[in-house]
């Protein structure tokens, strides 16, 4: 009832869209949430140097999102303690409720931090868990590289057969997480769409609404830059290898062997969106590009 009879705007246009990706995501998350474990078994059995100013950086991105949380939940409480209009707004639009137009906001506001602890949430704290996901794997690469470099005499066929192994590895776990990765990546773009668009449309809000929007323009795009920036690392410390393969000096006996090996570690090495195309540092670019052009050209129609 409520879609029937507001008028199109960012807030309700974005709220539904990003319930319906982040529904998806969750939904996806379920049916793949046994595939985690399976990454985070595999390289567990892997020998990963702990990382203490990476772990200072996870530490930091989790307050991040108690903070993202703490914005989403005060801004609609405020609200709906300091607004009255609201409640004459939902009194007038459902008749079930009319006679306790409070209770029903109250359930309205409960619904929202529902939507935002088990559908919004899950988005942000998946991308932690793939930021540490790449970060072990660049951390694998380096340790390869160091071994690679400090060794005097040199066992190419060995060389390769690890190296095959660190590829195959991560096409292993791309392709158990590439589904939830794209459902992520899909809700973060989103949200930051909406966001920016709210912003740019919306002539007069409450500070509150305001507060929510500039939280999902800046988080979210801060999330989204995160995810792909260290699944660029994944390809540049394998671009890496690649480069010190090619300063190694091989003899007469180990010439074929060394360019075997300078083939191999030119293959590419990458996390993938959905499986459809590399996650690189371009992408966001070309994203952001889009949402603002897209944002600017339609706000108008938006505007209110």
């Amino acid at each position: 009832m409520i879609l029937l009879k507001e008028t199109l705007n960012p807030n309700l246009i974005g709220t539904f869209m990003i319930c319906m990706l982040t529904s998806i995501h969750r939904f996806i998350l379920c049916c793949y949430s046994s595939r985690l474990g399976m990454v985070a078994k595999r390289l567990s059995k892997l020998t990963v140097k702990e990382d203490k100013p990476f772990n200072r950086q996870i530490y930091l991105l989790l307050c991040s999102c108690i903070v993202y949380c703490a914005i989403n939940i005060a801004a609609p409480v405020v609200r709906f303690l300091r607004s009255s209009r609201d409640i004459e707004y939902l009194k007038q639009q459902i008749d079930l409720y009319s006679e306790n137009p409070r209770f029903f906001a109250a359930f309205y506001l409960f619904i929202n931090m529902y939507q935002l602890f088990f559908f919004s949430l899950p988005v942000k704290i998946f991308t932690i868990y793939f930021v540490s996901v790449c970060h072990d794997i660049i951390s694998l690469f380096e340790a390869y590289k160091a071994r690679l470099t400090s060794l005097s005499v040199r066992d190419y066929l060995c060389l390769i057969n690890n190296y095959n192994y660190l590829r195959d590895l991560v096409n292993e776990i791309d392709s158990e997480i590439s589904r939830i990765v794209f459902w992520a990546g899909l809700a973060n773009i989103f949200s930051v769409y909406f966001g920016i668009l709210g912003i740019l449309a919306v002539k007069s809000v409450p500070i509150e609404d305001k507060a929510r929007m500039y939280s999902f323009a800046v988080f979210d795009t801060f999330v989204f830059f995160l995810m792909c920036l260290w699944a660029d690392r994944v390809s540049s410390s394998a671009a890496s290898v690649a480069r010190e393969a090619y300063l190694l000096k091989g003899d007469a006996d180990t010439s074929a062997l060394h360019t075997q090996y300078i083939l191999t570690a030119n293959q590419d090495v990458h996390m993938t969106f959905g499986g459809l195309f590399p996650l690189h540092k371009s992408f966001v670019l070309a994203s952001f590009g889009t949402i603002i052009t897209y944002s600017v050209l339609i706000k108008d129609k938006f505007s209110y």
